[in-house]
């Protein structure tokens, strides 16, 4: 009675326990297999039903799928070892979903093969950001070289680096620095090339980096044949998908900077010989911050002679939204004694505002009162372009040029915090092509990425004011309404809508007509998240898609 029970409760577990979907095939015989088991994951996702236990391949599926099927199985059954697989298949609901599958037989006393079990795993997010991946580095191939160019070939050495400071990767000039190969480097602690007065006051600052505060700092490192390089710091959080795994750990050699000061004290001339023939701007600012030295190479970055911006007023080629930030750094850094090195907008004859890096140190006279700042500016506004277009596509689809899933939540969650001091109303439209594999089996996916294409800028015409539409992924869309009192608000949007859908999506000759369901959620008036009113508006849809198609459905607030 109890090993019953048991059995009874192990096949609970296999039929409502395990998320996976489980198949378990009877061998007959060459080419012929039955099915035994199927658990409830199956029946929910694909179109087996308990009925299909007890009935052959050939009787459930297409010949193509019974021949793709029957050949893995063979192939289980002769090698008598497990076997897997990546696959794609259309669930119930009609969204297209990922698969792996791992084929596992199961022997008799004589080593034949009567039983197979097949776990199928539900691997779609992840192929989806696979997928997703390569359309971005296929649409970025040339711009993914130069940025990788510019990383190889800064003239800052870069390290990645884990949580605990071992270092997992670096530029060339990451290897010029620390004088080690990076295969030298793998797995190494960066402490460890830190000299010994500095350890501690290291250790500090990247565990303030880690809670945030991506400051620069300044300690010394001995490279591996023990010379010893003055450096300033920053950590950078590495972002993927919302995640850290890590940090960028650019380290500025500060040799020849803090040279050029020692220079200056000791005397002009010597000075100006090395400002001369450097390729970045250097340029020194006195107390009252005017003008004391502009380096040659002001003409080649900038556009200007040196000679005629001494006696300007302070800051004056820095842009009004950025002076400030400049003063700022400026005033803390000859009154804490301290380094900086920011972001801002310089004036270029020609071209206008552009992007420039500059790192400023004081200098100290005698009396260890500040009298000048030694700066370096330089032009990064090609680094800033290739920043803009990873930001974008990061956070657009690449397909429709419309924001993405990450967008979206992040809009979305701005304006529903707003909701709850305004008492402005939000609503949610989910909305799905009807039928859209049909169009892809028809006409190819090219088609289908047309009609995608035409569908998204549509409803992305329908938009007003801070309402947003976005493409979550295949043909699915979403959008955000920020001011639905009612439902006659809703209802004007979703006219639109269908207004725009009616028309035909003409593409290479072809005129095609496409239907669309659509779920809405209205944000409650308890407190919530956009993830629930997804959700909802997620549940209102495919209750639209059983009631009819082309038609939308209102989720009960």
């Amino acid at each position: 009675m109890e090993s019953e029970v048991a059995s009874l409760s192990f096949a609970r577990v296999l039929m409502e326990g395990i998320k996976e979907m489980v198949f378990v095939v009877r061998v007959d015989g060459v080419n012929s297999f039955t099915y035994d088991f199927l658990n409830n994951a199956v029946i929910e996702r694909t179109s087996l039903v308990s009925a299909s236990v007890g009935k052959k391949l050939k009787e459930v599926h297409s010949t193509s799928m019974t021949t793709f099927l029957t050949e893995r199985y063979n192939e289980v059954v002769q090698t008598t070892q497990s076997i897997s697989y990546e696959d794609s298949f259309y669930c119930n609901q009609n969204k297209l979903l990922y698969s792996k599958t791992v084929m596992t037989p199961f022997l008799d006393e004589k080593g034949i093969c009567t039983h197979i079990v097949s776990l199928v795993k539900d691997i779609t997010n992840e192929k989806i950001a696979k997928l997703e991946s390569e359309g971005i580095r296929e649409r970025l191939e040339e711009s993914n070289a130069r940025y990788r160019s510019l990383f190889d070939n800064n003239a800052d050495a870069i390290f990645t680096v884990d949580f605990n400071g071992h270092i997992t990767g670096g530029n060339s000039s990451g290897s010029i620095l620390s004088g080690c190969a990076m295969k030298e480097l793998a797995g190494k602690s960066f402490f460890d090339f830190v000299i010994a007065e500095d350890v501690e006051r290291a250790k500090n600052y990247f565990h303030l980096s880690i809670l945030g505060d991506n400051k620069d700092w300044r300690f010394s490192i001995s490279n591996k044949s023990g010379k010893l390089i003055a450096c300033l710091v920053k950590f950078i959080p590495i972002s993927v998908k919302n995640n850290i795994p890590g940090f960028y750990m650019i380290v500025k050699d500060m040799t020849e900077l803090d040279k050029i000061s020692g220079l200056y004290e000791a005397g002009e001339e010597n000075f100006r010989i090395i400002a001369e023939n450097v390729h970045d701007v250097i340029i020194l600012m006195d107390q009252d911050k005017q003008y004391l030295y502009m380096s040659p190479s002001c003409e080649n970055i900038f556009g200007f002679r040196a000679e005629g911006i001494i006696g300007k007023k302070p800051f004056y080629n820095v842009h009004s939204e950025d002076t400030s930030v400049a003063e700022q750094a400026f005033n803390q850094a000859a009154k804490e004694g301290s380094t900086f090195q920011l972001q801002i907008r310089l004036l270029h004859k020609s071209r206008g505002w552009i992007w420039t890096e500059v790192s400023g140190m004081p200098v100290f006279g005698e009396d260890q009162k500040f009298n000048r700042m030694v700066m370096v500016a330089r032009d990064i506004s090609i680094q800033k372009e290739y920043e803009s277009q990873l930001h974008h596509f990061a956070y657009f689809d690449s397909l429709t040029e419309l924001p993405n899933r990450r967008y979206f939540q992040a809009y979305a969650t701005e304006k529903l915090e707003q909701n709850d001091t305004s008492q402005r109303n939000l609503a949610i439209l989910l909305i799905d092509i009807d039928d859209f594999k049909d169009i892809n089996d028809q006409w190819g996916h090219e088609i289908g990425d047309a009609v995608i294409q035409e569908f998204g800028y549509r409803l992305h015409r329908c938009m007003v004011g801070e309402n947003m539409a976005a493409r979550l992924g295949g043909d699915e869309f979403i959008v955000l309404l920020t001011d639905a009192a009612d439902k006659e608000k809703v209802s004007e949007v979703t006219d639109a809508i269908y207004r725009v859908t009616k028309e035909p999506i003409n593409v290479q000759e072809l005129s095609l007509y496409i239907t669309i369901s659509m779920g809405v959620a209205l944000a409650p008036t308890e407190k919530t998240s956009i993830s629930t009113i997804m959700k909802r508006a997620d549940m209102a849809m495919y209750k639209a898609k059983q009631l009819e198609k082309n038609s939308f459905f209102v989720s009960p607030t």
